[in-house]
């Protein structure tokens, strides 16, 4: 069976744009009800299709502080927040360390705690030429 990242990424291979989870954020996703796993993979594969990068170069508001680098999908209908990374190399990949509530910023304060091991993580998966978790 295709792990997520497979299917989405099999979506967007003409794009040029790649997903990646860290195991943390696919393990946030994986916490929610099926119905709004797919609402949540439909605005990242939205996201991905129609401006990913940060603007000026994409739709993404840039995050400040400690998530400097990183950018949100906020859908307030269902007061939730995705917090991801995109890079731009020969194609971009969007690399998601968080999904969580929208409630008193708690998302950004998860993202924040997950950096060190985040980075160390997508370090890994770019030298081993990884492209999917194994989840």
């Amino acid at each position: 069976m295709p792990s997520v990242e497979d299917t989405v990424n099999a979506i967007l291979a003409s794009l040029n744009v790649e997903i990646r989870f860290s195991q943390q954020a696919l393990a946030d996703l994986t916490g929610y009800k099926k119905e709004q796993q797919e609402t949540i993979l439909a605005l990242i594969l939205a996201r991905a299709k129609n401006g990913p990068l940060i603007r000026p170069n994409g739709i993404g508001e840039p995050l400040h502080g400690e998530l400097h680098g990183f950018t949100k999908i906020k859908p307030k209908h269902l007061g939730l927040r995705v917090i991801y990374r995109p890079i731009q190399k020969t194609q971009i990949i969007m690399e998601i360390i968080a999904i969580g509530p929208r409630d008193h910023d708690k998302v950004y304060a998860i993202a924040a705690k997950r950096l060190t091991g985040f980075r160390r993580e997508m370090s890994e998966r770019n030298q081993t030429g990884s492209t999917h978790n194994n989840i």
